[in-house]
C-alpha cells in the first residue's frame, strides 16, 4: 500500500511537471501537439514520474538511486520522444536540455526535501 499511494503521487507530480515542460515547449517553439502527441507526452510524464518510486527503496544508496534515476528517465524520454515525432534525432539533439531540465527538476525537489527535514526537526525539537 505505501508504494501505491506514493506511485500516485509521483504519477500526478510527473504528469504536472511533464506537461507544464512539453506546454512550455511547444510555446516556445510556436508549434501545437496532435491528440497523438498529446497523449503520448501525457503518457510519457507519467511514466517518469512513476520512476521516481526508485527513491522509495531503502536497499540502494542514493547515488545508485539518482544514477538509475537519471539513466531511465532518460531511456523513457528518448523512447517516448521517438514515438510522439517519428525521430531519434530529435531525442538525440534535446539531451542536453534534458539534462538541464532534470537538474532543475532535481534541485527543486531536493530543497523542497531539505525544508521538509528543518521543519519537522524544528517541530520535534519543541516537543522535547
Amino acid at each position: 500500500m505505501k508504494y501505491f499511494k506514493a506511485g500516485m503521487i509521483y504519477l500526478f507530480v510527473g504528469v504536472g511537471i511533464g506537461s507544464f515542460i512539453s506546454l512550455l515547449s511547444f510555446t516556445l517553439y510556436q508549434g501545437t501537439p496532435s491528440i497523438k502527441q498529446f497523449l503520448l507526452l501525457m503518457t510519457m510524464s507519467a511514466v517518469m514520474g512513476l520512476l521516481s518510486l526508485i527513491y522509495e527503496l531503502d536497499n540502494m544508496t542514493f547515488v545508485t538511486q539518482l544514477i538509475s534515476h537519471l539513466i531511465l528517465e532518460m531511456l523513457t524520454y528518448g523512447f517516448f520522444i521517438w514515438l510522439t515525432f517519428g525521430s531519434v534525432m530529435i531525442a538525440l539533439t534535446n539531451i542536453p536540455t534534458f539534462i538541464i531540465s532534470y537538474v532543475i527538476v532535481f534541485i527543486v525537489f531536493r530543497k523542497q526535501g531539505q525544508a521538509n527535514a528543518r521543519r519537522i526537526n524544528q517541530q520535534l525539537s519543541l516537543i522535547h
